[in-house]
């Protein structure tokens, strides 16, 4: 009998892609991720990726060429992807065009300008490009928005000859928005330095124009005082429980069409801001008002409102149906969903309430013009965030001409040049702020305790070496650099903070800050092995989760440790059961380390807090702790000089 030899066992080959779409101009391929493939994806078939449909698209061209493209980018996958049917793949996924596949995704808008022609927006599509092109459009890149200087008429037909856009998918906006030049940002007092490998030459962004730098916003009304209904005022703040400090906070925001109300962390900010809101919309069904928060904190948002309103129809942006919103009197969205109410002109709001406001702070982000586009359509306007002033003077100049002030209707380069700079000129600024912005601290909350300040030298008993690598390899590029140093550094501190929680009492208990995720989960790992439990926080946290953890920390006497990020655990939680604050990282600013640090130290807080910054010698720990010495000079010259100005002789 002959031995026997087992049959060989052939493995099917993959298909490589999995849908193709062309609508005549472009096409667009679903295709097997394969690491790496993305840059060669780029370079040999031109192709760009489009996020909205979650596909690879390039110019029209012959299925057989691209057949060829592909078979060079997946060359070495030969043995994983049937590459012998790429090409049908192609032309079976070409017999029938679809013509407003891409285009209708592309969130193509015109807008008239305030000098005359157009600024138009969009995804970024090549054909589209080449219609601005052919109409001499200039590319501003701090807009992303085109310049055109053609009525919307021409735009149109270019954008259907050129690009195969209907104008069924192009907005025009009716309202003119301002283009105005971006000034340049100063370099810090203090800046980080690291030495670091030197940025290839021809990074920049290239193309043959001469691109513009500005930026668009609009110009809404004019702030103005107005009468308030003191009889109204006093019996709301009676049903909504507010002391005498918030009820006069709701006054100064009523009096006036727009406002900054601009209190310490931990006073209240929200249920002032409700109250502010419902009084000035009114309470008819229609009197809508509009809630702008980061996405986090939007479930506290209609938690405050419901305890101040409990019948109050509430609708969420981008989760409700558009038209479910129509029958709400309160619609809260996130900064990330504003484009969609841009383009929803009937909805209408009496109202508008914009939390943690300083993430407004960018003239050429996204979420900044849209938050401008909407505001104009709003009578009343209040702006929320106890840290208005981060980095620079200029941060407050979109604040100013978001809720009408006169100095936001200045250009943006003459406001620099006038108010930034130099302690007259920031005095000048804070003088001019004085009767816009609202601002208390929390001396009027007369049994907080009081919060103490420590910053500890520690020496990491495994040293520097490793540190001291990262800093040497000078293959890195700063910013890479940086962020891997300081990742390092907390790392080192772990220890340090083991033992501070082991030196805890019993009733105490601590939030522990750090500037990276994946610092969170290993910091949890480390206390978990010395037997010590906690709960986390960080952005990628869904709603739900995030609020059980907030619960169990507040609630359970036996979880007496949180861990999250800066970002997503130092804004607009409550963590009063903590009566101690460490930070792994310094943040970048003295207003989100403070922000951070009032997750302990608010209204609801009895015990005195002790907020830990541990320090390693010889890092660039110092750096950054000397960069907030800096940056909180800036902010004392103008947001707390401006109070000061409010204070009564």
């Amino acid at each position: 009998m002959p031995p026997f030899e087992p049959t060989p066992v052939l493995i099917a080959k993959k298909e490589l892609i999995s849908k193709c779409v062309g609508d005549g101009l472009r096409i667009g391929l679903s295709l097997s991720y394969v690491d790496g493939a993305s840059k060669l994806l780029s370079s040999t078939l031109e192709a760009v990726w489009c996020a909205p449909r979650r596909m690879w698209v390039l110019d029209a061209v012959p299925p057989s060429r691209v057949a060829s493209g592909l078979r060079y980018v997946y060359q070495e996958h030969a043995d994983v992807f049937e590459m012998g049917a790429v090409e049908d793949a192609v032309k079976k996924g070409l017999a029938q065009l679809e013509p407003d596949y891409f285009t209708q995704m592309l969130d193509v808008q015109v807008f008239p300008l305030t000098v005359g022609g157009m600024a138009v927006s969009f995804l970024y599509d090549r054909s589209t490009i080449k219609a601005m092109r052919a109409l001499q459009g200039r590319f501003h890149k701090f807009a992303q928005a085109w310049e055109v200087r053609r009525p919307a008429g021409d735009i149109l037909r270019a954008l259907k000859d050129i690009a195969g856009i209907s104008p069924d998918f192009v907005f025009v906006h009716e309202r003119p928005v301002v283009l105005e030049d971006l000034v340049g940002a100063p370099k810090s007092q203090a800046p980080i330095t690291v030495p670091a490998a030197t940025p290839p030459r021809g990074d920049g962004l290239g193309g043959e124009e001469e691109g513009g730098s500005g930026f668009l916003s609009t110009m809404v009304e004019p702030m103005a005082m107005l009468d308030v209904d003191e009889d109204q005022l006093q019996r709301i703040s009676v049903e909504a429980g507010l002391r005498d400090y918030q009820t006069a906070g709701v006054r100064f925001l009523l009096a006036r069409s727009g406002c900054l109300l601009g209190d310490d962390m931990g006073l209240g900010k929200s249920r002032q801001a409700v109250v502010a809101g419902r009084l000035s919309a009114g309470f008819a069904p229609d009197d809508r008002v509009l809630v702008v928060c980061p996405a986090s904190l939007r479930i506290n948002w209609e938690r405050e409102i419901k305890a101040v309103f409990p019948n109050a129809i509430v609708g969420m942006g981008g989760e409700d149906r558009m038209a479910t919103l129509y029958g709400c009197q309160w619609v809260i969205t996130n900064y990330e969903r504003l484009g969609g109410l841009v383009k929803e002109t009937g909805l209408r709001f009496k109202t508008i309430l914009v939390d943690e406001a300083h993430n407004l702070k960018e003239h050429e982000a996204g979420r900044t013009r849209n938050a401008f586009i909407i505001a104009e359509r709003i009578p009343r306007k209040f702006i929320i965030t106890g840290t208005p002033l981060l980095n620079r003077e200029i941060e407050l100049h979109t604040l100013l001409r978001l809720t009408g002030h006169p100095l936001g209707m200045m250009p943006l380069t003459d406001f620099r040049k006038q108010y930034s700079g130099g302690k007259d000129k920031r005095s000048l600024l804070a003088s001019e702020l004085s009767h816009w912005m609202i601002r208390r601290r929390k001396n009027v909350l007369k049994d907080l305790g009081i919060k103490t300040k420590q910053v500890r030298y520690i020496s990491p008993a495994e040293g520097l070496g490793t540190y001291k690598s990262i800093l040497d390899d000078m293959s890195m590029m700063v910013m890479p650099k940086i962020v891997k140093l300081r990742q390092t550094l907390e790392a080192l501190k772990f220890d340090f903070v083991v033992e501070t929680i082991q030196s805890l009492g019993e009733d105490d208990k601590i939030i522990i800050f750090t500037e990276y995720m994946a610092t969170v989960e290993a910091l949890k790992r480390t206390l978990n092995a010395c037997g010590i439990g906690c709960v986390s926080l960080v952005g990628s946290d869904a709603p739900v989760k995030r609020q059980k953890a907030i619960d169990a920390f507040q609630n359970d006497p036996t979880s007496r440790v949180f861990i999250g990020t800066t970002l997503a655990a130092g804004v607009g939680i409550t963590l009063t059961a903590a009566n101690y604050v460490l930070f792994c990282s310094l943040p970048w600013t003295p207003a989100l380390m403070r922000q951070a640090e009032d997750r302990a130290y608010r209204l609801g807080q009895k015990r005195d807090v002790i907020v830990l910054a541990p320090i390693i010698p010889g890092t660039i720990d110092e750096q950054v702790w000397a960069l907030l010495e800096a940056k909180t000079e800036l902010e004392q010259d103008v947001v707390e000089a401006a109070v000061m100005a409010c204070l009564p002789a």
